[in-house]
């Protein structure tokens, strides 16, 4: 196989979304983050599950790829995913109080949330713009997202969930292989980078 089949072949099995093992291991890092908070069904960050509808919409989103409450229920109501489902409370005839499970009340697991993200991946309108990032660089997005993490940490930009960058130089090493991802750094602006002469 040429390296230009290789290269192909390896994009098209790549992920360039947060994956899961990345985002349990960087959000694993916050004080609590798999303890039941209030609220953690609903957050973005939480390790928490099952999460309500919000949180996961929150988390896909946190994890590079657009989609919203409407659109996990109608995942959820085409059988793509099934999620736990939550119960609604019905009275009867004769005004008995009664549980039924509820079409509109889910709860999503990490199972549930990441075959949501390989369904919305197939689908490049589905991707946020630091995603459509990661694929055009060939980069892994948990390895941007700690990098960012770690630049934050060294020249004091302060936490946050996200990784948008402001005053730092960009470099990213190309990989050995083909296979492989290429490697992103963020620098000081007063870094000097230039490329590297392979030839």
């Amino acid at each position: 196989m040429d390296t230009e089949n290789r290269s192909d072949s390896a994009r098209k099995t790549k992920r360039h979304y947060w994956l899961r093992e990345d985002f349990d291991h960087l959000m694993g890092l916050l004080p609590g983050a798999d303890r039941a908070w209030p609220d953690s069904g609903k957050s973005a960050s939480s390790l928490f599950y099952p999460k309500h509808t919000e949180g996961a919409v929150a988390e896909l989103k946190l994890r590079g790829l657009k989609c919203d409450g409407y659109l996990l229920t109608e995942l959820a109501e085409k059988d793509i995913v099934n999620p736990g489902r939550g119960h609604s409370l019905v009275s009867d005839n004769e005004g008995n109080v009664h549980t039924v499970p509820s079409s509109r009340i889910l709860y999503w697991s990490k199972a549930d949330i990441d075959l949501v993200a390989e369904h919305l991946y197939q689908d490049e309108r589905n991707w946020t713009p630091w995603t459509h990032f990661c694929w055009v660089a060939n980069l892994r997005f948990g390895q941007v997202a700690k990098a960012h993490r770690v630049a934050a940490a060294r020249y004091g930009l302060g936490f946050s969930v996200g990784w948008d960058v402001l005053g730092l130089v960009t470099v990213i090493e190309p990989p050995e292989d083909s296979e492989d991802y290429a490697y992103l750094r963020f620098l000081p602006a007063s870094a000097k980078v230039a490329p590297e002469d392979k030839g």
